[in-house]
């Protein structure tokens, strides 16, 4: 009986430990979003960030068959283009109410576009409906009713292509921008009367030199069976806002061109901007210029009006759950900021809610389009609190400090973004405001040490207290090794001289010349990993050391290796190793190259990289130069056969790499070979 007293007094002790435990752990709130938002790290790489959409309503009572289309009208009601059904619902998603439109020339509606604004043209609350099936774009009062019908273009230069509208967008002057079925040329556009004004815009194939040259000498059959596609891709939807921008989306296009903001002409405003997704399928632009987009795979994309990227959200699973798709077909955005978008596989319609995180960034964002750049400090500083790492914060607090003249900080943040081009203007102020304050010192100073040289110089001649200075630096000078070493200089501004005096062994040495390509390879590995931000686009830790040496020894040494045993076909004169001085002592110019890009590179801005790259590229042509006339000299040859030694050298050079890789693919070939039979084998013991 004690025992049970016991064994109760213990248990009612450890249950009220336990609530005394637990009323101190601090409360966490778990997240209701069913999907990660993920945003970009300085390395262009998603990490994931702070919700900013959490799921709203799903909406699966209006009996939709495939939705392919949706967007808000004036009064803010959601119209649907219910493929599937034939019909456009008219949708209020704040009173649950809901009226359909119909007609019987309407087969498979999915482009829909609700005009927001009266013009001589066109009227508030008129629809347009694109129907590829049926061949024709409907336009409809605000009341359901039919006004006008528009088929396919009566003109010669549309007649022997097919009229099959997906999506439609109007603008003020009733001119309908038109996403057609299949088509390559373009953007069809159509007058407020239905006739053909010609293609707005057209995507372009872009070829890298692989596929230049295969489409140049191979077939089409054979291209076909390369799975190489040279048609421009078509667009996958149009967009325009209330200013009569045009935005527009495609699908499977390389680069960044698959999102689009046009101009008058129909050039892309958009340039070198990231892109969450290649499979487009819509677009939508909101009243701040916040671009929406959705792709194929269920993600959904948010970028600002200039397109830098802001964050990602959504994905795909084959079954229903709120904030996922199965195949997410159209997005738009309310008056209020909520995100709706169509399933057309699950056949229903989701809203998004975005969160204080999303609109937050919104707010900053509009503050600084509206010049209000102390508040747009102030909210992006609120958002680094939250993330720290935020790169969409960083460049955003730095391009108001960029326009408040704070060009210190805005270098700072964008320096941490990783945004070299506005780092660069910051750093250009800087460098600017710098140069006002100190350049009369300088100019001062190197006044004052001409004068000093020249007094120096002149009061020498006649007391002649720098002679031991002198007599020093001659010794050093003289010293075999140093002297080997700086011997490059001759060879730089005397190469004929200079390379007969080494074969002859009259000057220079094995060692001077293994530790001349030694400074070489420090100073390459300098100028890769050593120049200021602005230039400096691989960061150390991305480096591969290990490549980068043996890049530079196998490069090197094939060269001199090659070099030697053509030369000994061609009848050359020269030895191994007089190749290897010959070749060593040149690298002279490279190294100053090298070295001076390097130190330029941190008082340079962009606009001075035409002159970093003159540098570089005089020191190689000037190295490459000396090579030249080594190969001349050593091997006793003419100009036209040290032509013709350095062309065999490199076709050899060549030959041995390719063979090389070769010999490393049979390899790797050869030990998955035994890889599968002792799996094969294993698996066949252990059956």
């Amino acid at each position: 009986m004690r025992l049970i007293k016991k064994l109760m007094v213990l248990s009612l002790s450890a249950l009220v430990l336990g609530f005394a435990i637990m009323a101190f752990i601090p409360k966490t709130t778990a997240s209701s979003s069913t999907t990660y938002t993920y945003a970009l790290d300085d390395d262009q790489e998603y990490v994931r960030t702070q919700d900013a959409y959490l799921p709203g309503q799903t909406i699966t009572f209006l009996g939709l068959s495939t939705p392919k289309d949706i967007t808000f009208n004036s009064q803010n009601e959601l119209l649907i283009a219910d493929s599937g059904n034939k019909r456009i619902v008219v949708y209020n998603t704040q009173t649950k109410a809901f009226w359909d439109i119909k007609h019987p020339e309407m087969i498979n509606p999915q482009g829909i576009y609700a005009v927001m604004n009266t013009s001589a043209y066109i009227n508030e609350g008129d629809i347009y409906v694109a129907d590829p099936t049926a061949g024709k774009v409907f336009r409809f009062d605000a009341a359901g009713n039919l006004v006008q019908t528009f088929g396919k273009p009566d003109s010669i230069m549309y007649e022997t292509l097919l009229f099959q509208p997906e999506k439609i967008a109007v603008d003020k002057a009733g001119i309908m921008y038109i996403v057609s079925k299949g088509s390559s040329d373009g953007v069809v556009q159509l007058s407020n009367t239905g006739d053909f004004l010609g293609f707005f815009s057209a995507n372009k194939v872009r070829l890298n030199w692989r596929e230049q040259f295969q489409q140049f000498i191979y077939s089409d059959e054979q291209l076909a069976d390369l799975g190489l596609n040279f048609t421009p891709p078509v667009f996958t939807s149009i967009f325009i806002d209330d200013g009569g921008i045009v935005y527009s989306s495609s699908s499977s296009l390389r680069e960044n061109e698959n999102l689009k903001k046009h101009n008058t002409q129909g050039t892309n405003m958009l340039s070198d901007i990231f892109l969450s997704s290649t499979k487009l399928i819509d677009i939508y632009t909101d009243n701040a210029g916040i671009i929406y987009t959705a792709d194929q795979e269920g993600w959904i994309g948010v970028y600002t009006n200039d397109g830098e990227f802001i964050y990602t959200f959504g994905g795909s699973y084959d079954f229903a759950i709120a904030g996922i798709f199965k195949t997410l077909s159209a997005i738009t955005v309310d008056n209020n900021g909520h995100i709706w978008t169509a399933d057309s596989s699950n056949s229903y319609l989701q809203s998004f809610v975005p969160t204080d995180y999303a609109l937050m960034i919104y707010e900053a964002i509009n503050d600084y389009n509206e010049t209000r750049y102390d508040e747009s400090i102030a909210i992006w500083t609120e958002v680094l609190k939250l993330n720290q790492l935020s790169i969409l914060a960083h460049n955003g607090v730095a391009k108001n400090y960029l326009q408040t003249e704070e060009y210190k900080l805005a270098a700072y943040h964008f320096q941490i973004a990783g945004n070299r081009e506005l780092y660069s203007e910051a750093f250009w102020e800087l460098r600017n405001i710098w140069l006002q304050e100190y350049l009369l010192l300088m100019i001062g100073i190197a006044f004052l040490g001409l004068i000093a040289s020249i007094a120096i110089k002149a009061t020498d001649k006649r007391y002649h207290y720098l002679t031991g200075l002198r007599n020093t630096i001659v010794k050093v000078k003289n010293v075999r090794l140093i002297n080997d070493i700086l011997y490059m200089k001759n060879v730089a501004t005397k190469p004929n001289d200079s390379f007969y005096y080494l074969r002859r062994k009259v000057k220079g040495s094995y060692f001077g010349a293994t530790l001349i390509l030694l400074i070489a390879f420090l100073s390459y590995l300098l100028f890769v990993a050593g120049k200021g931000f602005i230039f400096q686009f691989v960061d150390l830790k991305d480096l591969d050391l290990g490549s980068i040496i043996l890049g530079f020894v196998v490069v090197v040494g094939l060269f001199i290796v090659c070099s030697y045993m053509i030369t000994s076909i061609q009848d050359g004169e020269g030895t191994v190793g007089q190749i290897y001085k010959g070749v060593a002592y040149s690298f002279y110019p490279f190294i100053l190259a090298s070295v001076f890009s390097t130190l330029f590179s941190y008082v340079a801005t962009t606009n001075e990289l035409f002159l970093l790259n003159t540098i570089m590229v005089i020191g190689v042509a000037w190295t490459l130069i000396l090579i030249f006339i080594s190969v001349a000299e050593i091997q006793n040859y003419t100009f036209g056969e040290t032509i013709k030694s350095i062309l065999l050298t490199i076709v050899f050079i060549l030959v041995i790499l390719l063979v090389l890789s070769f010999i490393q693919m049979t390899i790797k070939q050869v030990f998955v070979f035994f890889e599968e039979i002792l799996k094969e084998g294993w698996r066949n013991v252990i059956g």
